[in-house]
């Protein structure tokens, strides 16, 4: 469960909007929703707050985008989650609760809103190029079965399930990334999360990966994704003048790294609460993150195993 609450002295203002709607129009509701919420908000929101179910995140954030003619504020946030991976998701606006959908919260405030998106994995030098892709599966990477690259990029872990089987697990401190930018010296990387072989080879991804898609192998530690929670804050505030206080903040995390971290999740929370100089904060833990990677050409992205925050200026 996740909730958000604020008063008028916050000087934020929130406005909703829910669809309960699938694959094939999700991108056209999430563009009349943007708009519903700029209709409320009567001015373009400062950031949108995303929340969907597992398996269409891309087509709603090109709905937005159509929404703003392809400058859409940043959005932040992340997909349902259930306890046994049975897709009993769901995500809800008040009483509305809905199985199939997404709900956007667009945020307007007088003073600034901050966010960042970050993955906290150090890439390799091992790489290769997606030749064979449809939607969320990945058939060859250079020409070969995709597991098996995986399979000989991570020395044989996956070797048990190479005809087939659940790796969601094994591949989380593993994921592949994608070059996004350099923001200095400094590249950035959009994660995927490969989470089950399929026969002849294919593996199943939580986000779309498309044909000649350079795919980066990504190596985590505990102590990396425990310091995410620095780091997600500071990146926000960077280059900031940004010398009082913040009224809160919302951390998305994946769920995936949760269960890496297990009992040493609450270092991340007690770390993201001190770097706000103890203003309050909600959190989730999700099957999916959504950011925005700013820049010269800002770009809202669907990802896994990364982890966003948004933050509110007092």
């Amino acid at each position: 469960m996740h909730g958000l609450a604020a008063d008028t002295r916050d000087a934020i203002r929130a406005a909703p909007a829910f669809r309960a709607v699938g694959a094939a129009r999700a991108r056209s509701e999430a563009g009349s929703a943007a708009l519903e919420i700029q209709s409320a908000l009567n001015e373009a929101p400062s950031s949108i707050l995303m929340h969907a179910t597992p398996g269409f995140e891309e087509r709603i954030l090109e709905g937005i985008d159509d929404a703003f003619h392809g400058s859409p504020p940043p959005v932040y946030g992340g997909s349902a989650a259930d306890d046994q991976m049975r897709g009993d998701w769901k995500v809800f606006c008040g009483t509305h609760v809905i199985s199939e959908g997404f709900v956007l919260v667009g945020f307007s405030s007088r003073r600034r809103v901050f966010g960042s998106f970050i993955s906290g994995y150090t890439p390799t030098n091992t790489r290769g190029v997606v030749t064979c892709a449809s939607n969320r599966m990945v058939q060859a990477i250079d020409h070969t079965p995709a597991a098996e690259v995986y399979n000989r990029w991570t020395h044989g872990s996956i070797q048990e399930q190479l005809a087939g089987g659940i790796v969601l697990h094994t591949t989380a401190l593993k994921p592949l990334g994608r070059f996004i930018d350099k923001v200095g010296a400094m590249p950035r990387y959009l994660l995927s999360h490969p989470h089950q072989v399929l026969p002849d080879g294919v593996l199943l991804f939580f986000a779309e990966i498309n044909v000649g898609d350079e795919l980066v192998m990504m190596l985590g530690t505990d102590s990396a994704l425990a310091e995410r929670a620095n780091q997600v804050v500071s990146r926000a505030l960077a280059g900031v003048e940004q010398d009082g206080p913040l009224a809160g903040g919302i951390l998305v995390y994946c769920a995936g790294c949760v269960g890496v971290l297990g009992k040493k999740v609450t270092d991340v929370a007690v770390a993201f609460r001190e770097q706000l100089k103890q203003a309050p904060f909600i959190g989730a833990s999700t099957f999916g993150e959504e950011g925005c990677f700013t820049g010269r050409k800002a770009s809202n992205r669907h990802g896994n195993l990364m982890c966003d925050a948004v933050l509110f200026e007092a």
